[in-house]
């Protein structure tokens, strides 16, 4: 499929309101393609192509990227509702969206002009993929560096056009502060995919396979910083000089409390439609049931509230020039690792009401159930994050890496 090019573009419009409708509508048109993509993506351990398909030609994976490249530059409030209905419909295809969305943002947001026209050249928008984690080590040369480097978890990198990693420039690992941290554009031909993702226990539909390079040339113009606390974008508007794990924790918060909506909401389905062997009465006729159902729709709205309620009001106080310190960032890592642990606590309690019917494959509960545990995996230093929020309301220093 040919990819769009900026003259041809899907039309984002301005008006925050008016685009907010706009990309819900498109997520609301899509709903039945990637909810019924969600079996066929385990088996392939890929997002599915139709989903693919799907995505790219909403205009969703322009969530992020800069509205002067094309895309729609959501605010926080509309990226954390597209996210979240995306994950409610299929948990793969909001995955897959939220770290592709950010790949291509990051992309468009930071690489210096001669890198960006290699990226989108003549105006193409690509798909890509991104691993955070600075597992390359760049060697300063003649042009740009000499890298050699095996990124992790590069979910969606299957219909991915560039990788973006992490890379510690060699030399500096050893100063008084941490090491000098590039972020490295490479085109997804000229590395190593190790097909290493077929036999995980969850998220296997979102293709997270590694992928290696060795001693490959860079050119310095296909690198960029994204600094941990005060970024530096070239483009686009506020919302890139977040932190990044400010940028990327509100995704991680919303694709988790859509995925726990949807298992509450198949289990209220379950108990009030079916009726066990075994058992004389429907799950609804169990007290303890309407427990669970009530108190975990009660904490799932909490929690929606309060991510939503948090980057509202970052966003307002960056209008008047204030920029998020250390303490932010810890507070809204807490946030997020907070909805997925919810999100895996009633995931739980669904797998284990549900019984025999969640046992056996495919079914949505257990599907759900191994996916959010394995996101909870994928969010580490959960600890360290409640422990950082912890140090806020002691009023003692916190860990940027939260």
């Amino acid at each position: 499929m040919a990819k769009p090019s900026i003259n041809d573009a899907i039309a984002f419009p301005k008006d925050t309101l008016a685009k907010r409708a706009f990309l819900l509508k498109a997520v609301r048109d899509i709903c039945e393609t990637i909810r019924a993509s969600g079996v066929k993506s385990e088996e392939l351990a890929t997002l599915a192509p139709e989903s693919v398909t799907a995505l790219r030609e909403s205009g969703i994976f322009r969530l992020k990227l800069p509205a002067e490249l094309g895309g729609a530059e959501a605010d926080h409030l509309t990226e954390m509702l597209v996210l979240e209905e995306l994950a409610y419909h299929d948990f793969t295809s909001g995955w897959c969206t939220m770290v592709g969305a950010t790949a291509v943002a990051s992309l468009g947001a930071f690489l210096p002009q001669s890198g960006l026209e290699k990226v989108f050249k003549d105006g193409a928008i690509p798909t890509g993929s991104i691993s955070f984690f600075p597992a390359g080590i760049a060697e300063k040369t003649a042009g740009g560096f000499k890298l050699s480097g095996r990124w992790r978890f590069n979910s969606g990198i299957g219909h991915a056009e560039w990788v973006v990693g992490g890379s510690v420039i060699d030399g500096t690992q050893n100063g008084d502060g941490p090491p000098d941290v590039i972020f490295c554009a490479i085109p997804i031909g000229d590395g190593t995919l190790h097909h290493n993702w077929d036999d995980v226990v969850g998220l296997k539909g979102t293709g997270s396979i590694d992928f290696s390079v060795e001693d490959y040339f860079i050119a310095d113009d296909l690198t960029f910083v994204w600094d941990m606390i005060a970024p530096q974008p070239k483009r686009g508007g506020n919302a890139f000089l977040l932190p990044p794990f400010i940028f990327v924790a509100k995704e991680h918060g919303s694709v988790a409390i859509g995925a726990g909506r949807r298992v509450l909401d198949e289990l209220i389905h379950l108990a009030t439609s079916t009726r066990g062997t075994f058992r004389a009465s429907k799950l609804d006729e169990r007290q303890i049931v309407h427990r669970i159902i009530g108190e975990a729709d009660l904490r799932l709205r909490s929690a929606r509230a309060l991510l939503h309620q948090t980057y509202t009001e970052i966003e307002a106080k960056m209008l008047e020039g204030w920029r998020p310190d250390i303490a932010a960032i810890a507070e809204c890592r807490s946030i997020a690792l907070f909805c997925t642990d919810l999100a895996i606590d009633i995931a739980s309690k669904a797998y284990h009401f549900a019984g025999n019917t969640a046992l056996h494959q495919p079914h949505i509960i257990e599907r759900l159930f191994r996916d959010l545990h394995t996101a909870g995996l994928h969010q580490v230093v959960s600890d360290t994050a409640y422990e950082n929020q912890g140090k806020i309301k002691l009023g003692l220093p916190t860990d940027p890496m939260s």
